[in-house]
């Protein structure tokens, strides 16, 4: 599978490279990976290009995490990026594949394609067909729900709990099905309990001044980003993950389920987006409010299947 290519850009990435070149590791530091080592960013490079997603783009990013022996890196990305990977991965092995329809079970045992209680369930299932083969997977709620400090459910899991285990089972499921494609690549959703009752080291830090101008431009370019985040919204969305008690890896999956594309930061927004994240988390959603992942629009509980 070959790495994504944008002509043009700076940061293009060529499909004869074997390391990142100066202008991509200057931008990659720019994204939060300043106190990345070689090894580890010979590591992403590797994941970024055997999966075929853009780092640049945020499709597939690099999170540090503390522990005894130092900082240590997972690579994630999206359930979107299993997705496209899995679905890459079978049309260029002209296979035939499936997902099935997800389910979801309470504490009683009982499995429903639909889950209307306002508590959240108790865990979820996804099975994969590739080719034929069936590859199901379980994911138990208690296992990946992401707590604050006190120990309550943070806003996304404590809001949207069934559709956030649900994309831990398919994330699952589809590890299962292609190893040789995943192993060693995990979503979002199925690392946040990793933060539970923990520091994060890495943090994406507020891009700083750059030392070339021309990468700059291309970072801008590469994320087709204009009408930037005002100073007036920068405020506003600093208090309101403020009041929320908001971690930057519950924000961020916020904000990409909000606007349909991953961010490293606030600064990254447009005023149009920056719009619509405030508007989001201002208002008050339903226990029961399940968004539909292609369009970001809120659906009942009562039609999601």
């Amino acid at each position: 599978m070959s790495v994504a290519v944008h002509e043009g850009s700076l940061l293009a990435v060529q499909q004869d490279q074997t390391f990142w070149n100066p202008q991509q590791i200057a931008a990659l530091k720019q994204l939060g990976l300043q106190d990345a080592t070689n090894e580890d960013l010979a590591v992403f490079f590797h994941h970024s290009q055997r999966t075929g997603l853009d780092p640049f783009a945020r499709q597939i990013y690099m999170v540090g995490r503390w522990s005894r022996e130092g900082t240590k890196y997972t690579i994630q990305t999206g359930i979107d990026g299993f997705r496209l990977i899995g679905r890459r991965a079978a049309d260029a092995r002209h296979e035939t594949l499936e997902v099935s329809d997800t389910e979801w079970c309470g504490s009683d045992g009982q499995w429903t394609n639909v889950w209307l209680s306002h508590e959240p369930p108790a865990a979820a299932r996804v099975s994969i067909i590739r080719n034929g083969g069936r590859f199901p997977a379980v994911a138990l709620f208690h296992e990946y729900a992401q707590t604050k400090k006190d120990g309550s459910l943070t806003q996304m899991w404590d809001s949207k709990g069934a559709l956030m285990i649900a994309k831990c089972a398919e994330a699952l499921a589809w590890r299962k099905a292609f190893p040789q494609d995943l192993s060693g690549l995990y979503t979002t959703e199925e690392m946040q309990q990793a933060d539970n009752n923990r520091v994060t080291v890495t943090q994406v830090q507020e891009p700083a001044p750059a030392q070339v101008t021309s990468l700059q431009d291309a970072v801008a370019a590469h994320r087709q980003q204009s009408d930037g985040i005002t100073a007036d919204q920068k405020h506003e969305l600093g208090k309101l993950i403020k009041d929320l008690d908001l971690g930057r890896d519950e924000y961020l999956t916020f904000v990409a389920g909000q606007i349909g594309r991953q961010v490293a930061g606030t600064t990254e927004l447009s005023q149009s987006e920056a719009a619509t994240v405030i508007a989001a988390l201002s208002a008050d959603p339903a226990p029961d409010e399940t968004v539909d992942e292609t369009t970001g629009e809120v659906l009942d509980a009562e039609v999601v299947a």
